[in-house]
């Protein structure tokens, strides 16, 4: 099969995409984001891309608490709005009903059906942009979108980000269970 090169830039992916909150001076603020990863399981850790100038990390750096909102289908123009316009020029504290947890400065969207209490790590100044990371104090889920006690994917449908084609998705079709398709598998 022949590949074709693209050149040095970033290859086209599916990425999860997250509402991050913060208080900012007292004020919540929410910042969407497709950049962001778990990195730690144990403390479990997560990470944020963000750039330089968001008013979302003034808040992160004040109070050294935020959160990251997982929202789906139905909160869709709500996260694109948090990431079209900056916390500097417009108060987004009303686009989404707020609560807080054990940090008690880290708001939260209830409209996201999962959320991730987490407390500042630290940041990695990188040349453009810095990775935010967290450690997670706290993951609520809406009750009525788990199975058996624990999330269920289909229930859920989280928003995905596809970076080549600036569109929103949601899960597809299953493909296979991890961990358990490849324990059959033989090279050529």
């Amino acid at each position: 099969m022949f590949k074709k090169a693209l050149g040095r830039t970033l290859p086209m992916m599916g990425l999860p995409v997250v509402v991050v909150g913060a208080k900012v001076q007292g004020k919540v603020n929410f910042c969407t984001i497709a950049w962001a990863t778990m990195i730690d399981d144990e403390p479990p850790k997560m990470a944020v891309v963000m750039g330089k100038e968001r008013r979302t990390k003034d808040g992160i750096l004040e109070n050294k608490t935020f959160s990251i909102n997982l929202p789906d289908a139905g909160t869709v123009a709500a996260a694109d709005h948090c990431g079209l316009v900056s916390g500097y020029h417009e108060d987004k504290s009303n686009v989404f009903d707020v609560f807080f947890g054990k940090t008690l400065t880290a708001p939260m969207a209830r409209e996201c059906p999962v959320n991730v209490e987490l407390t500042l790590d630290e940041i990695i100044e990188l040349e453009g942009t810095d990775i935010v990371i967290g450690e997670v104090e706290e993951v609520y889920v809406d009750e009525g979108r788990m199975t058996a006690g624990r999330p269920d994917m289909d229930k859920l449908q989280l928003l995905m980000y596809l970076s080549s084609g600036a569109t929103y998705f949601t899960k597809g079709a299953t493909v296979a269970e991890a961990f358990k398709v490849g324990k059959g598998f033989r090279p050529k």
